[in-house]
């Protein structure tokens, strides 16, 4: 009776010769490194771990991939937010990567300056549209929020804010 093989059989058997090329290599070791440093930044974020174990992780990893400086260069920038607070991530790349964030924090401070302009022209626009549709009163606000426009615009100008924080960080 012939032999019944299991499916990692004939996928070793099938692959037994393959291997992998220098640049399927380090295109593997990136990937892996990626992922690793993802993790890092989303727990520091959650507060799972603090700055010290990151900089524990950062040291062992650099020695053995040494692109691992611009990876979480990269997704620490990735990670700064026109709303809310910046400062976990901007500790991270001062004290572990010893980038000075002062231009980054005068870029975000403008960036919001320019949404803060924007957001009260589209509530003298709202106010105006209520108006003409003869919707006012002392309870009548616009929503600057409301639409997809607008959220359209935030998205866009925190993809600008990233893009310009790249080109300053290299």
């Amino acid at each position: 009776m012939a032999e019944i093989k299991s499916t990692l059989d004939i996928i070793m058997e099938r692959t037994k010769n393959l291997t992998m090329t220098d640049k399927e290599k380090a295109s593997f070791r990136r990937k892996e490194a990626e992922g690793k440093v993802k993790g890092w930044v989303q727990k520091y974020q959650d507060g799972v771990i603090e700055l010290d174990t990151i900089k524990s992780y950062f040291e062992k990893e650099i020695t053995e991939y040494p692109e691992v400086r611009q990876i979480l260069k990269s997704q620490l920038l990735d990670c700064l937010k026109l709303t809310g607070d910046n400062g976990r991530i901007l500790r991270l790349l001062e004290d572990i990567l010893g980038t000075s964030t002062e231009t980054i924090e005068n870029t975000i401070q403008s960036f919001k300056h320019e949404m803060d302009i924007l957001r009260i022209k589209r509530i003298e626009s709202l106010g105006k549209e209520l108006k003409e549709r003869k919707i006012y009163g002392s309870s009548v606000a616009p929503n600057p929020n409301h639409g997809g426009d607008w959220q359209e615009s935030i998205l866009k100008a925190e993809s600008d804010l990233r893009e310009q924080l790249k080109s300053l960080v290299r």
